[in-house]
């Protein structure tokens, strides 16, 4: 039975709303704290104490109670005590709006804050990537759900807090904005490297979560035809996958082979629609690549000869003859590649042809000694021996199974 952490329920939840999740202890730093608004304070004002900020909320929650604050800027946080951590630790959820932003609730921020009025373009680019919870009271429900599970509290409340006084912060006296603000683009980068992490390293909830929050920034569009324009941007997001799984050290030709059917989806697409459905496939497909084929965690000889494996199983192969190929000791080959992988050479070996034969007794209606020949086994006998020792059946009892009433020969 799969089973998933609590903890990233919730955030896979939340990432499905573009709101991202913080975790602060009682002290933060100045650089951790910053993330709290992407930065967007210190774009306003001189030397804006972010520690100080994020301190004052803390103060504010009390144990068992999740505090929705709203701050002077009209964003919200959902904070809370995270008791489940050893340390002192508290859990930021936002920023988030509950509703769209007009040209007054520009002009009355900055008739509140003091700020310069060509600060009004840096409130617009803010608040486009900045969520917008429509359906507050599905949302409170489901969140309080989650959360009262998470911090084993049944009767888990909210409590709305409001901050509507200017914060006690000098602003900027001249004020330069280029076309996207430069805290937005850091973010966004910020993420953008959060999630090839999560690639390079497979895990497909973690680079949802981010892939999620990536969709929440503004981008320019580079190009007049907007769905060209959003097959470009999706060129680019292979291409980076890509990168991101070589780091994982698999192999070429399976990053060769997934890029290329990607890349010829992308530019089959016919709709943002197909597009935007396009990203998720990409996101687990890679990810499931590295999970089955990332030789990271090997040793660089016992990797060329796991890839060689893998690539000519078909092929008479045995630990003197990869010794040979690879100009190792062969006592030395098997004492490393026994103590990395978990198995001998020749079980390693077996072990791969058996898969392939697996997935050949799946889609093909070939005879036995057909698929033995194809696997790398030249008797068929000992193929049949092989198999039933690695997977409990015979290839005939095996096929039976996958192939249900499909004459066999």
């Amino acid at each position: 039975m799969i089973t998933m952490d609590l903890r990233d329920i919730i955030r896979d939840t939340l990432g499905a709303y573009r709101v991202q999740i913080t975790r602060l202890p009682r002290h933060p730093a100045l650089t951790d704290a910053s993330a709290l608004d992407f930065r967007f304070r210190d774009q306003l004002y001189q030397s804006f104490d972010y520690t100080r900020f994020a301190e004052n909320i803390i103060e504010l929650v009390p144990d068992d109670v999740v505090i929705d604050y709203k701050d002077d800027f009209d964003l919200h946080y959902l904070v809370f005590r995270d008791r489940q951590d050893d340390d002192d630790t508290y859990v930021f959820c936002g920023p988030f709006v509950y509703k769209s932003f007009k040209e007054e609730d520009y002009d009355r921020l900055l008739r509140l804050h003091g700020l310069e009025a060509n600060s009004i373009e840096a409130l617009r680019w803010y608040f486009k990537r900045v969520p917008i919870i429509r359906d507050y009271l599905s949302w409170q429900n489901l969140l309080s759900s989650l959360f009262s599970r998470y911090l084993a509290t049944p009767d888990l409340q909210f409590r709305s807090v409001v901050f509507n006084h200017p914060e006690n912060a000098k602003p900027k006296v001249s004020f330069s904005l280029s076309s996207i603000p430069y805290s937005t683009i850091e973010a966004r980068y910020a993420v953008e490297n959060a999630l090839f992490e999560a690639i390079r390293r497979g895990d497909i909830s973690e680079a949802t979560y981010q892939q999620n929050l990536f969709m929440g920034f503004t981008l320019d569009q580079r190009i007049s035809d907007p769905l060209q324009d959003a097959r470009y941007m999706l060129v680019a997001v292979n291409t980076n996958f890509r990168k991101a799984i070589e780091k994982a050290a698999v192999h070429p030709l399976y990053i060769d082979a997934i890029s290329g059917r990607f890349a010829a989806e992308i530019a089959a697409t016919q709709s943002q629609e197909e597009i935007s459905a396009l990203i998720p496939q990409m996101i687990r497909h890679y990810c499931l690549l590295v999970q089955q084929h990332s030789l990271a965690r090997y040793s660089e000889q016992v990797r060329n000869c796991i890839n060689y494996i893998d690539f000519h199983y078909m092929e008479p192969l045995n630990l003197e003859a990869l010794a040979t190929r690879f100009v190792i000791n062969k006592n030395y080959l098997s004492s490393r590649f026994h103590r990395e992988v978990g198995m001998t050479v020749t079980d390693y070996i077996n072990k791969i042809r058996i898969q392939r034969a697996s997935d050949m007794l799946r889609k093909e209606n070939l005879t036995m000694q057909e698929i033995a020949d194809q696997c790398g086994f030249s008797d068929a006998n000992y193929f049949a021996r092989t198999f039933r020792k690695i997977t409990g059946q015979s290839p005939g009892e095996y096929r039976k199974t996958v192939q249900p009433g499909k004459k066999m020969k």
